[in-house]
């Protein structure tokens, strides 16, 4: 998918040939732009897609774009097809290396236990990935839930047979025996589980390092910053509704997930969804909440070779866009 500004290029002999479908479809004199917005299918994100399911984009020329894993929405978004991206905080950190304006300006969820290592029910304890086949996501987060595993169980990736699979391929894996464990999460974790695979190894044990953003360039802030503010607005907006409004909220988006209305909410088990009084927190220079975690996952990243140089962090954080308190 190439980003494209949408513009409507109207002929003056077609605007006026066509004159009877102007009040229809219209015909604008200036280009308008559509912003970009690019996501995987993560539960932590569908707050964006429930937003816009209730019109909460204010018919902002906003659309949302779901890509098949993370690896895929990075990829776009540096090749500028995106102008907005959801994606995991590490991830983001890869990104800064070819983005020097990257802002993250929303903190959507915090994984306490949705990111999980799964393993055949043949493989009782870490200490038994020795060898295996692990598949993961050929992604700093897949990398991260890893180590944090290995380490656990006091082994080295070359203990183990290293496999990268995208994230949409993780249950076909599974199935037909080419992994023995894999790094996933919903809504793959709650269908593999389903058959017969265990959590070995959860995000909780390795709290704070695996944080979902929302992020974008600063030159798309100084451009936009009304339709961003209606997109950060629009997704606590959602939240709220989520909450108040559950069964009809989850009626929503369980088309999206591939289950059943009742089973939606088991899908936000393991994570926290930060509201807007949390968020000017995690994005305030002053409490160093989100700024610490950045160091702190900027050393480890490092240090694992995660990351091919050295970035600077210091302006990636940018909450201006949120209400205001």
């Amino acid at each position: 998918m190439l980003l494209m500004k949408v513009v409507r290029h109207f002929s003056l002999f077609r605007c006026l040939t066509l004159v009877g479908l102007l009040f229809l479809n219209g015909c604008e004199p200036t280009p308008r732009s559509v912003l970009k917005i690019g996501t995987n299918l993560w539960v932590g994100y569908e707050s964006l897609y429930l937003a816009e399911n209730l019109g909460y984009f204010d018919n902002k020329p906003i659309k949302l774009i779901e890509m098949p894993s993370a690896t895929e929405v990075s990829h776009a978004f540096r090749n500028r097809a995106l102008d907005v991206a959801a994606l995991t905080l590490d991830e983001s950190l890869v990104l800064l290396q070819y983005e020097s304006d990257l802002r993250v300006i929303l903190v959507m969820d915090v994984s306490v236990g949705a990111d999980v290592l799964l393993a055949k029910p043949t493989i009782s304890s870490l200490a038994e990935l020795k060898g295996k086949r692990i598949g993961v996501e050929n992604s700093a987060v897949g990398a991260i839930l890893l180590d944090g595993a290995l380490q656990a169980a006091n082994l080295n990736i070359s203990d183990i047979k290293f496999q990268s699979i995208m994230v949409n391929e993780h249950e076909s894996a599974y199935k037909k025996g080419l992994v023995d464990a894999v790094v996933t999460f919903e809504p793959h974790k709650s269908r593999l589980i389903s058959q017969g695979a265990i959590i070995l190894f959860n995000s909780a044990q390795i709290p704070g390092r695996i944080v979902d953003v929302l992020i974008t360039r600063q030159s798309v802030i100084d451009q936009h910053t009304d339709t961003l503010k209606v997109i950060v607005a629009a997704h606590f907006k959602a939240l709220e509704y989520l909450n108040q409004n559950t069964a009809d909220a989850t009626s929503r988006i369980a088309p999206r997930l591939a289950v059943q209305s009742n089973a939606v909410m088991n899908q936000f088990k393991g994570i926290t969804l930060p509201g807007a009084l949390e968020n000017n927190n995690y994005l305030s220079v002053e409490s160093h909440t989100l700024s610490t975690s950045i160091a702190e996952l900027t050393s480890l990243m490092t240090d694992k070779q995660l990351l091919f140089k050295s970035i600077d962090s210091s302006h990636l954080i940018n909450g201006s866009l949120l209400p205001k308190k």
